[in-house]
């Protein structure tokens, strides 16, 4: 196409001054009919997003420099994009007269681009998420360790620090697996709660009874408080509850109360505890863990064994 230059448009720099002279493709590309009459202003044809590429580059090419701009047009309901480039024409005074643009479909060229640019941000999202992880997993070893420690000191058994941590650590590392195999699986944000308890209490095979079905979800940030909870918990039986003898059994089951996801962990067929209000340090993690993610436990100490409710905030919507 031929954009003729007005000497309003010369002096002021006015885009409005630009007429146009349309080859028949020019005309298809801008959606005008074969029988319009010269003398249309140039930018109304144009999307009015465009507008600023489109005037910027002119005020270049009025000064007698060659440039481009990415421009687009609608035709049959698809965007079309081209690639505009503004050859200034030059009368013999070196004043311009004209400018000849000349316009190549790059349609394809850009949807790749963009097609990458999504990928790239996702690349960077997922970096971004992986540094966030690498940070979360240093943070709970720092802590899983202090913990450790403390509980050892507690049992008056300092070598047994080493051990503790370990269990803790191969608890998370269980938990870990079951998202890895969500996120193969192309999982979201939200993972089978079913699968996290599972891989959790795995080393204690059919002695932990899952009486509840597949439905529930919760959000992967809060994988590593049910982790810490469900082996606090399990440790604890193995020492003194259902677990710790040949024919013991614990059972749990979930329910949704809409504000908060109640986990219920039964015991049977352990040694009868005798109570009397006290409370170890697992307990006592447990309730930290609890506490710290705005939630509540509730403890009955039975003939048959220990027999708990521990509330969470349930994923909302």
């Amino acid at each position: 196409m031929l954009l003729d230059l007005t000497p309003d448009c010369i002096k002021a720099l006015t885009p409005d001054g630009v007429v146009l002279t349309l080859n028949k493709a020019g005309r298809r590309a801008l959606n005008v009919p074969d029988d319009s009459p010269f003398g249309m202003t140039w930018l109304s044809l144009l999307p009015e997003e465009v507008h600023p590429a489109a005037t910027a580059a002119l005020q270049v090419a009025i000064t007698g420099q060659s440039t481009r701009f990415l421009g687009k047009s609608l035709q049959a309901g698809q965007e079309i994009f081209w690639d505009n480039l503004l050859l200034p024409l030059i009368d013999p005074a070196q004043g311009v007269i004209s400018i000849l643009c000349i316009s190549r479909d790059v349609s394809e060229k850009v949807a790749l681009e963009t097609k990458l640019e999504r990928a790239l941000e996702r690349e960077r999202i997922l970096a971004r998420e992986m540094r966030h992880r690498i940070k979360n997993m240093f943070s709970v070893v720092s802590g899983l360790s202090a913990i450790a420690q403390a509980e050892a000191r507690s049992q008056g058994d300092q070598a047994a620090a080493s051990g503790i941590f370990q269990g803790k650590l191969d608890a998370l590392s269980r938990a870990s697996d079951a998202i890895f195999e969500t996120d193969i699986a192309g999982g979201s944000d939200l993972v089978s709660f079913r699968s996290i308890i599972e891989a959790i209490l795995k080393p204690y095979g059919s002695r932990c009874e899952i009486v509840s079905d597949d439905v529930q979800k919760i959000r992967r940030s809060d994988v590593t408080t049910y982790a810490l909870i469900l082996h606090e918990m399990a440790t604890n039986s193995v020492k003194y509850g259902a677990l710790s003898n040949s024919k013991g059994t614990v059972i749990l089951s979930w329910s949704n109360r809409g504000s908060s996801l109640d986990l219920e962990w039964t015991e049977t067929g352990g040694p009868a505890i005798d109570y009397q209000g006290r409370i170890g340090f697992g307990t006592q993690m447990v309730d930290r863990v609890v506490r710290s993610a705005q939630g509540a436990v509730q403890r009955s100490w039975l003939k048959c064994g220990l027999a708990a409710i521990v509330s969470l905030p349930a994923v909302s919507g």
